[in-house]
């Protein structure tokens, strides 16, 4: 039985969780045995996820003197310590890239000892032009697997057809199966909604200001906004203030999920019930590395307004699928390690509101239709079954 540590977040709410868990569902069927280092996971001891799965939650185990929001020191030392036939990390690049030169060191002293070497894969987004010195971990990388094909041309800028390019490969995430169109009460009013944690890249700011702009107008005067996030993140900015600035009632204007917790979740059918509950899904967001809600909406035959920048260009087909934004302005945000994000112009957003009310139903359809089908094509399964492709060429 191979042995894999997989480094990434798991049994969490958060993206890279959801992806973490596709793939060792996938993985646990196969004649491995899955430690999982596993961050932003709240759990208080280690335990198994299934026989052959076994989860350290990092945060609570992690070593004494170790306060790295992703306890890399602890995670180094377990796999020095370890007899590893695979490590498999899942994270940004500027979070790995910085264990370069300690991969190396770990690997080097393996060999000394004839102790058992590791073979690496990892799997990560690129949401934002890239700096050169992030790419350093990709020249120790067995197999660089990146979401998308913007993101590897970002990698190409950069490296050319360098020998750690041509490891890479890009690999798209899979959209659940639970998500699909179900029957559902009709809304009132047209109804707008979006499922995006409340911080400052998904940018709720410009989306609340429009949808101001569009309460202005006395047609369009009884449109409601849903918003599945916590109002309050500490992440992000107090939704509660600015509606009040912005003259929008909440539980009239604007609503959000009762009792939102970030570390609970919600469950893929609740979050399906949610998309099949509104007339429109609408994003403002910065940037994105996928865009799993995007898909997901897609999937359950909402329409969908979104960015065309990063990856969204490409999820959805040059925006043929859904009501497009295309005015998106750079710009860079306090401690987001000065990346350069894209905002939507808040006057175009309200412009596309608009064509979502009043587009002829046949229109709909069709753009409807068509983004299904796009979603269909992604599947987790097919993603996981090439890890496995992967994983199993490298170590046999």
């Amino acid at each position: 039985m191979k042995q894999i540590l997989y480094f990434g977040d798991f049994d969490c709410t958060t993206g890279f969780g959801n992806v973490s868990k596709e793939l060792i569902e996938s993985f646990s069927n196969e004649d491995y045995f899955i430690t999982v280092f596993a961050t932003n996971n709240h759990s208080n001891e280690p335990y198994n996820f299934k026989k052959n799965v076994y989860i350290i939650p990092a945060l609570k185990t992690r070593d004494e003197g170790d306060d790295d929001l992703y306890a890399r020191k602890s995670f180094l030392k377990l796999l020095y310590n370890g007899n590893y036939d695979l490590v498999f990390c899942l994270n940004d690049l500027e979070v790995i890239n910085e264990l370069s030169e300690h991969l190396r060191k770990i690997k080097h002293e393996k060999a000394k000892k004839n102790d058992k070497s590791f073979k690496t894969v990892f799997y990560f987004p690129i949401d934002s032009p890239v700096r050169k010195k992030d790419l350093n971990i990709l020249s120790f990388i067995d197999t660089g697997v990146t979401y998308t094909n913007y993101a590897k041309e970002e990698v190409k800028k950069l490296l050319g057809f360098s020998p750690a390019f041509k490891r890479l490969t890009v690999m798209p995430h899979g959209v659940s199966p639970v998500f699909k169109k179900i029957e559902t009460p009709k809304n009132k009013h047209f109804t707008f909604g979006t499922v995006n944690r409340n911080s400052v890249r998904k940018d709720y700011g410009t989306l609340l200001f429009s949808f101001s702009l569009l309460k202005q107008r006395p047609q369009y005067k009884d449109s409601e906004l849903k918003l599945h996030c916590n109002p309050l993140d500490p992440f992000g900015i107090n939704l509660y203030r600015l509606c009040q600035r912005l003259n929008l009632e909440i539980d009239k204007d604007v609503f959000f999920p009762e009792e939102f917790n970030e570390n609970k979740g919600f469950s893929e059918k609740e979050l399906n019930e949610f998309y099949n509950s509104i007339d429109c899904f609408i994003t403002t967001t910065t940037s994105e590395g996928w865009g799993l809600t995007v898909h997901e909406a897609m999937a359950t035959e909402t329409l969908v307004i979104c960015p065309m920048h990063t990856s969204l260009q490409e999820i959805t087909e040059d925006g043929d699928c859904v009501i497009p934004l295309w005015e998106n302005s750079p710009t860079v945000f306090k401690d987001d390690f000065e990346k350069i994000r894209y905002v939507s112009n808040a006057y175009e957003v309200e412009e596309a509101m608009i064509k979502a009310i009043s587009m002829k139903p046949s229109h709909k359809a069709q753009k409807i239709l068509e983004a299904k089908k796009i979603a269909s094509k992604y599947n987790w399964k097919k993603t996981a079954n090439s890890f496995k492709k992967i994983i199993n060429k490298l170590v046999g």
